[in-house]
């Protein structure tokens, strides 16, 4: 699986995660704040609605009383009764007009004395309430007649509709108040209309007089939970985004926190710490650039560059080797291969290889997708056993390493003489290269026991045959006793220290420039 693949894989839980506890407080607070604001808003319009009820009733009080006074005309001459209808309008609040009915028939007003006009008695609700759009004297005002019959004779009180406007937009300036009279209603600005209303969207609530028979509808438009929220529970709301960011913060850091160290190497590679050093291979001839050893490095974002004696063996025991070094084949790829014609014939690249990639099928594909990125100019491939832990000989892993064989991808022995069984290896397996370590080479000139040693490691490669690389290479008499002996290649920081990508290919460009 290609590294990115992986690190997705394992990343995406992660982001799930903390996306969750960041929106978990978020939406469990939004739905509180916002079931808070509909309870609020619907006990809002219940307390506006009881209020405009009381008020409505006091105002029929007022003109059922006047109209009360003006039945105690009935009978007289109109010239005699319209003073005392005119005194109920001028002292008695909110009543507009008294007038005399005798039979369904308007004899008496308050406005005109005597008039005459036809009562419709059935457009009453119950017979005691009206409510009008206008009358011929104010066509565009509403009005609320109330009627109080006494035998043959009636009172009409009316009261103006500007005072019921008045009375349902201040009652509650938020909320949505409405009057409603039989088959009419009246909205807050006093436009009357025929039919049932529409039930308002939020906190709806209908309350009907148990004195007369007329309702309030009382509630609150679409949105106006939004606006309530963000009037009234703004701050609030601002604190539970705060709280899930750094809810979602803090897990998405605890999920990376790594509680042991090969957690630590696995948030490593997904973040891409992991980097190629390639140190130079030089002809032991005539000191010409031949290949190069990918190093893997540790850049850590806090402890800096980590060398791979702390982490390598923890990566091999835990696993993680394997996608370490197919991360480390992606990125040199990908660095390299576009300076491929820098590289020159028969350049070596060599990649350690630990005892978990000879169990791994997918070794071979990762090393064929690494040399066909670099066509045309393709290096010889060279992977180095380690020996820090035994390599099982078994028919899979012979498999394997004839598969490479075939493809031409060598295999050297890497520290030859310091691990496990460098010589059971050379009898079991087809190996092409030695590397000598450079324990062996630090003590030319030195220990004798050690050169001896030496001497005898190179003369069994001229027996079977293998290429040798002596590495740890610091001083000139180390390179002339080396070169003496028939050593092939040499590294060491004699010839070049490990160095990044860029600067690996910058020095390959200025070594090129001077062998021309």
């Amino acid at each position: 699986m290609p590294l990115r693949n992986y690190a997705r894989r394992r990343l995406v839980p992660r982001l799930v995660f903390a996306l969750s506890m960041a929106l978990l407080p978020l939406a469990l607070g939004s739905s509180i704040i916002y079931w808070q604001a509909l309870r609020s808003l619907s006990a809002e319009a219940r307390t506006a609605s009881h209020e405009a009820l009381h008020l409505f009733d006091l105002m029929l009080g007022n003109a059922e009383g006047a109209a009360k006074v003006a039945l105690s005309q009935k009978g007289k001459p109109c010239s005699d009764s319209t003073l005392v209808l005119r005194e109920q309008v001028a002292v008695v609040p909110f009543v507009r007009t008294v007038n005399l009915t005798r039979d369904d028939a308007i004899y008496c007003t308050s406005l005109f004395g005597d008039f005459k006009a036809q009562l419709e008695g059935s457009d009453y609700v119950d017979g005691r309430l009206r409510l009008m759009a206008g009358n011929p004297v104010t066509p565009n005002v509403a009005i609320l007649i109330l009627r109080r019959v006494e035998g043959e004779y009636g009172a009409l009180a009316s009261i103006d509709g500007r005072y019921l406007s008045n009375t349902l937009q201040l009652v509650d300036q938020r909320s949505d108040l409405q009057l409603q009279v039989g088959g009419v209603w009246m909205d807050e600005d006093g436009h009357v209309h025929a039919g049932t209303p529409v039930p308002l969207p939020i906190g709806h609530i209908r309350l009907v007089s148990e004195r007369y028979p007329y309702a309030v509808i009382g509630g609150f438009p679409e949105g106006a939970a939004w606006i309530h929220i963000r009037q009234e529970a703004l701050p609030l709301a601002v604190l539970l985004l705060t709280l899930g960011g750094v809810s979602g913060l803090a897990c998405y850091w605890l999920w990376g926190r790594s509680a042991t160290p090969s957690l630590e190497l696995e948030r490593a590679l997904m973040a891409g710490e992991f980097i190629p050093y390639l140190q130079p291979l030089v002809d032991a001839r005539d000191g010409r650039w031949v290949g190069a050893e990918v190093l893997m490095r540790w850049q850590h974002p806090r402890e800096g560059m980590v060398g791979p004696d702390l982490f390598i063996p923890m990566a091999e025991r835990s696993g993680l080797i394997v996608p370490m070094t197919r991360e480390l084949m992606r990125q040199v790829g990908e660095g390299l291969a576009p300076h491929g014609e820098l590289l020159g014939e028969d350049f070596h690249l060599g990649f350690n290889i630990s005892a978990v990639h000879c169990t791994e099928t997918r070794l071979l594909d990762d090393c064929l997708s690494l040399q066909a990125k670099f066509l045309p100019n393709r290096p010889t491939l060279v992977l180095e056993l380690t020996e820090r832990e035994l390599i099982a000989a078994n028919d899979a892993t012979d498999q394997l390493f004839d598969r490479l064989d075939g493809l031409g991808i060598l295999l050297a022995l890497d520290d030859f003489g310091t691990g496990n069984s460098s010589l059971a290896y050379l009898h079991r397996f087809k190996v092409d290269a030695l590397k000598i370590d450079k324990s062996f080479v630090a003590m030319i000139g030195v220990e004798a026991l050690s050169v001896c040693i030496l001497d005898s490691i190179v003369e069994l490669c001229g027996k079977l045959d293998l290429m040798i690389i002596a590495e740890g290479v610091e001083t000139e008499e180390q390179r002339r006793y080396l070169a003496e002996r028939g050593v092939d290649v040499l590294q060491g920081y004699l010839f070049g220290k490990p160095m990044s990508l860029d600067a690996f290919v910058q020095a390959m460009r200025e070594e090129s420039e001077r062998a021309r």
